[in-house]
């Protein structure tokens, strides 16, 4: 989809990806609407757009409210008609062990990173049914491709967001409406918070592994816009990861060096047993 001249909404867009995006979105000739909870932030989001000489209005929202996403929807149809773009970058994490997260913490993370991203989605889906047009991109994890032990949370809400997205891509794939999902990596921002990912429970593959830029992470919302991708999960070496890890669990488990001995015990004790039994 062509960018210049399109209405796009971005969710998150405070902060981290969302702002990247944001920013990406406008310099390609796109009228952007700001949606997060926090106004300040996105006040200076929209004036360094329109600084270089972009376009975007501010539209606090919670993305767990339906009133409040019904109302900005309508906002922003107000302002410049029907939305082409939406990209759903609104997320929280809290990495703990199953047994030390709270129901608390767990909703928490299903309602803004799943429910957020349904709400708006179907808020604004109905118009792009109508114009046969249009682009809907939701940010996932590459948490949301394979899980660790400390992200049973949040693993859980980004799988959602990864079934769902898959679903509405083969549900409109030719109908002019595209739904993709990024799996970015570990991104440096500030969601990698000690307070909330206490490193030293990470494997030291996710630990020791260089963080994609925001910049990075949107470059690959801007490709699954613009060439359909329905599914990227940068970087590379975390795209492999994934796709082993799908193969096959263990391959995973591998690869996630913590636990590369016991791993490759069970594999080959798994060969001799098959061996001796003749299988």
């Amino acid at each position: 989809m062509r960018i210049r001249g399109r209405t796009a909404i971005v969710t998150g867009a405070s902060s981290g990806i969302g702002h990247a995006v944001a920013i990406r979105l406008a310099r390609q000739g796109a009228s952007v609407a700001l949606v997060a909870r926090r106004r300040r932030e996105l006040d200076s989001v929209a004036s360094a757009i329109c600084a270089d000489g972009g376009q975007a209005i501010v539209v606090p929202c919670d993305v767990t409210d339906l009133a409040d996403v019904l109302a900005a929807n309508n906002e922003v149809s107000a302002k410049w008609g029907a939305v082409d773009i939406l990209v759903n970058a609104a997320g929280v994490g809290i990495w703990k062990n199953f047994e030390d997260i709270s129901e608390a913490e767990h909703h928490q993370m299903m309602n803004v990173n799943y429910w957020g991203s349904f709400n708006w989605i179907r808020r604004v889906l109905p118009g792009m049914v109508d114009q046969r047009r249009g682009r809907i991109v939701n940010i996932s994890s590459a948490s949301g491709k394979f899980a660790l032990s400390v992200t049973s949370g949040y693993s859980a809400s980004k799988f959602a967001i990864t079934g769902l997205s898959e679903a509405l891509h083969r549900q409109y794939l030719g109908t002019g409406i595209g739904v993709s999902c990024i799996h970015p990596g570990s991104v440096g921002t500030s969601f990698w918070d000690e307070s909330r990912i206490p490193k030293a429970t990470l494997p030291p593959l996710v630990r020791y592994a260089p963080k994609l830029s925001p910049a990075s992470a949107a470059r690959s919302v801007i490709y699954a816009i613009r060439f359909g991708f329905p599914s990227l999960t940068p970087p590379i070496f975390v795209n492999l990861l994934a796709k082993l890890n799908g193969i096959w669990l263990r391959f995973g488990d591998l690869m996630l060096w913590r636990w590369f001995v016991p791993a490759l015990v069970s594999v080959l004790a798994a060969r001799f047993l098959y061996r001796a039994m003749g299988m």
